[in-house]
């Protein structure tokens, strides 16, 4: 059975550059409001206003990765299983390979994000941080693309 799994080595890796940057940020800061010296001209302008830019990116991307370290999505015969388990918001539902509009998968610079469109009612899964292999990708392509001419079929007449 194929799984799709929150990716921990990835989250920790934006997470030690998260950390990185904060203290290089907070050196900076302390220089401006301890200065040791003349370093203010060096430190003031657009190092300090890029370091404070690069960190809250950063921020942000440790905090999407981490959002969704519950979620399991297993492929069954059926459709796919998404399973997830936090403690303020369980959810386990089989999603029917017919009622599968799409599945697919982005990359941004720090980690992949799964996303599973529905048909009827355009509701969407989310799953950002996933760490999956291509078989998983093929396989539920071909589950959904099976699911699909699986389907009755209503005559719009």
């Amino acid at each position: 059975m194929q799984q799709a799994t929150w990716n921990h080595a990835q989250y920790l890796s934006v997470l030690s550059w998260t950390m990185f940057s904060a203290a290089i940020t907070s050196a900076q800061l302390f220089l401006v409001f301890f200065p040791f010296g003349d370093l203010d001209e060096y430190v003031l302008g657009w190092p300090l206003g890029l370091s404070l830019t690069a960190n809250a990116i950063l921020v942000i991307a440790s905090t999407l990765g981490r959002r969704d370290q519950h979620v399991r999505i297993s492929l069954t015969d059926n459709g796919i299983q998404y399973d997830d388990e936090a403690e303020s918001y369980r959810r386990n539902e089989l999603l029917r390979a017919s009622d599968i509009k799409k599945i697919r998968v982005r990359r941004n610079p720090f980690f992949k994000s799964l996303t599973i469109n529905m048909k009827g009612n355009n509701q969407r899964f989310f799953f950002s941080n996933v760490s999956l292999t291509e078989a998983f990708l093929s396989e539920a392509n071909a589950l959904i693309s099976g699911g699909a001419s699986n389907a009755p079929q209503t005559d719009p007449t």
